[in-house]
């Protein structure tokens, strides 16, 4: 995808993605960046999980502990930023009300999608 111009994403553009989960998604040129808003109890926990693509983001407002098959964990604050790299399994938990942005590259196409045709 190739933008000439910035492409403005509002608040008002969340979508539900689960129960006590919203996002909104925005695809780039070789990266999709997703704004996630995590609802916990309701939001449960992210599972053990990998993916092809590597993902980097910054937390925004609350709190996440991201947690390694290595049994290493890691709690991450407003102002954090993380890297996740391609195929590292990854899962997260929510103490908190979570705000944050992640950049997946290349593309989570799947995401694009999705976002795209939900209502």
């Amino acid at each position: 995808m190739n933008q000439p111009h910035a492409t403005a994403l509002s608040n008002c553009q969340t979508k539900t993605f689960a129960p006590g989960i919203s996002w909104a998604v925005l695809p780039g040129d070789g990266m999709t960046l997703v704004y996630w808003i995590f609802e916990p109890p309701t939001c449960g926990d992210v599972p053990l999980h990998q993916h092809e693509v590597a993902q980097g983001g910054v937390i925004l407002e609350g709190s996440i502990v991201m947690r390694y098959t290595d049994g290493t964990e890691c709690t991450l604050r407003p102002g954090d930023l993380y890297v996740v790299g391609k195929n590292v399994p990854h899962s997260a938990t929510f103490p908190e009300r979570c705000v944050l942005v992640d950049v997946f590259t290349p593309n989570r196409l799947e995401y694009e999608e999705r976002y795209a045709q939900s209502a």
